[in-house]
């Protein structure tokens, strides 16, 4: 395997363990210590890390070490509000573009989400309803916008799983507006895409409170 592709599963892999809080906000890393963790040489760890501070999902104190960032709400809301106003514009494309063969795709999408919250997977939920969001990306043939947003979105993920693992948050309210927007879809009715895809994001704004009580101290001090 080459170095170039170590430093990318490197860094999927710790990106992936900070979006789902394995490796806690504030908490201080080390080279040494996700070496060992991820049986992944010194360097592709050290290039991994250079990454992800663009991303900033760590930070480094001169003289004190390397520690993930807390989950910043500003960041996280601007990411909220230009999702919103691009995947409502994508989404409508998604609904001119839709054919049999790309609803059957998204159905299946839903199965797996159902049944991973019926046996209650929080991973595969959220992985599912990130994949939902994903396909109708592409459908729209929007995949590049997806990437770029991926990129830009750290803050908004994290704040997006803190809500799946939040008690008295229903999942059944995620996957409900997934299904209606995915029956709009079908009916071909742009309107009602666009108005669904908007309450959709606006989840967050409805919801922050409760998760920012949940886990204070996973959250920046503005």
């Amino acid at each position: 395997m080459t170095l170039n592709s170590l430093q990318l599963q490197a860094f999927k892999a710790i990106r992936k363990k900070i979006i789902y809080c394995d490796l806690e906000p504030g908490k201080k890393i080390s080279e040494k210590n996700l070496e060992e963790l991820l049986n992944i040489g010194r360097t592709p760890i050290r290039e991994s890390l250079i990454q992800l501070r663009q991303q900033e999902l760590v930070y480094t104190i001169p003289q004190s070490g390397t520690y993930v960032s807390k989950i910043d709400l500003k960041a996280a809301e601007n990411a909220r509000f230009t999702r919103e106003h691009l995947e409502r514009q994508i989404m409508m494309e998604c609904c001119a573009k839709l054919d049999e063969q790309t609803i059957k795709i998204l159905q299946t999408v839903l199965d797996e989400q159902e049944k991973a919250a019926a046996n209650k997977n929080k991973r595969d939920f959220f992985a599912a309803d990130n994949l939902f969001h994903e396909i109708c990306f592409e459908i729209a043939h929007r995949q590049e916008i997806w990437s770029w947003l991926d990129d830009h979105n750290t803050h908004l993920e994290r704040f997006r799983w803190l809500r799946v693992i939040t008690s008295g948050l229903p999942w059944a309210t995620i996957l409900e507006q997934h299904y209606r927007i995915f029956e709009a879809l079908i009916a071909k009715n742009p309107d009602e895409v666009n108005f669904l895809t908007s309450v959709h994001s606006h989840m967050m704004l409805n919801e922050k409170e409760i998760v920012v009580q949940r886990f204070p101290e996973y959250f920046k001090k503005n």
